[in-house]
């Protein structure tokens, strides 16, 4: 993949849609350029779970993986990023669904991204496939 063209929303988003291979690329580009930072993580488990502990999982793996630093602008650009995403994906979606979410957090350093994709199922026949992203201003 080609980051020539930089943008954060961007990067979050094809980084959630990647396969294991193409993550591995996707990180060893953005090693290279110290403006950028990524993590990825999955979350999954039933709907009503998912939503309850989504954002602090959000920010422990930002905290884990120095996407941001601990303060309260960061971790309140975090919530908020997290929580427009989760909406994205989860808005009619019933409370015994199924969700399996990969999500990818980037930064920029002026910037956060936290793009989602996966699969939600309230019966094992009838997956769908989900996907949001939201950013936020990171705030000093």
């Amino acid at each position: 993949m080609d980051f020539s063209f930089k943008r954060t929303g961007k990067i979050a988003t094809l980084a959630a849609l990647t396969d294991e291979e193409e993550e591995k690329k996707i990180k060893q580009e953005l090693a290279s350029d110290p403006h950028y930072r990524l993590a990825i993580t999955v979350v999954s488990g039933i709907s009503s779970e998912v939503k309850q502990n989504f954002v602090k999982s959000i920010i422990g793996c930002a905290l884990q993986n120095n996407i941001i630093v601990k303060s309260s602008g960061n971790i309140h650009a975090v919530v908020h990023a997290a929580l427009d995403a989760l909406n994205g994906v989860v808005h009619q979606v019933p409370a015994d669904s199924s969700l399996k979410l990969k999500v990818a957090i980037v930064s920029d350093g002026k910037w956060i991204a936290v793009a989602i994709y996966g699969d939600s199922a309230f019966y094992p026949m009838t997956n769908h496939e989900r996907s949001s992203m939201s950013m936020m201003h990171l705030a000093d």
